[in-house]
């Protein structure tokens, strides 16, 4: 898909992965792509949640050495604080200073809360929240990559097609401050990529 619009025109594409697994394949097709920004919010665990790959150090190699941003939860539990504090102190202001011409957003809702396999707890209303900061930047691409909770992910696209489609995100459920384990995946991804992006510092 980031292919296809660059060759209808696209300069700059951001990929924004929210899949609770690491997009290793993607990241690895543009790691040496500084036209294509690879973003991934995601369980890893010490590397030991699946594939093993998305720690806060991977940033692309050569011309693309720091357009791959990772931040990588250490345990499941994460909440909707926890992923928009992400959104807010990491991805948004470095997806700003990309200016990328197109979004497209990796919709695995796998992350949601009742997940199975994710054991995060992110519910439809901080989905359309991450997708209405998106918005303003580019215009938003929403690829579904599943999930493993039918009703979760059912309720998590739709939430999110709503925002697209013009309506505002309804008030988010649940505490207001991200945990110990969200702040230090925020911290641990500003240290890296402060590096990199000045509007991070």
């Amino acid at each position: 898909a980031a292919r296809a619009a660059q060759a209808v025109g696209a300069q700059r594409v951001l990929i924004l992965d929210w899949d609770v697994h690491h997009g290793n394949g993607t990241q690895h097709i543009f790691e040496n792509d500084p036209s294509v920004l690879y973003m991934s919010i995601h369980r890893y665990d010490s590397g030991r949640f699946y594939p093993g790959t998305g720690g806060v150090a991977e940033v692309g190699e050569g011309a693309g050495e720091g357009y791959t941003v990772n931040i990588p939860w250490e345990g499941g539990g994460l909440g909707n604080a926890d992923y928009l504090a992400a959104f807010n102190h990491v991805l948004i202001p470095i997806a700003y200073e990309y200016n990328p011409d197109l979004i497209i957003i990796s919709a695995g809702f796998d992350a949601a809360d009742g997940d199975p396999i994710g054991g995060c707890r992110v519910t439809p209303e901080a989905f359309a929240a991450m997708t209405a900061l998106l918005k303003p930047i580019a215009p938003c691409l929403l690829l579904l990559e599943g999930g493993y909770n039918l009703s979760s992910t059912a309720q998590s696209t739709e939430a999110c097609l709503r925002v697209l489609l013009g309506e505002q995100p309804p008030p988010l459920p649940g505490p207001r401050q991200p945990s110990l384990r969200g702040i230090g995946g925020v911290l641990g991804a500003l240290r890296v990529q402060t590096r990199h992006w000045p509007c991070v510092r």
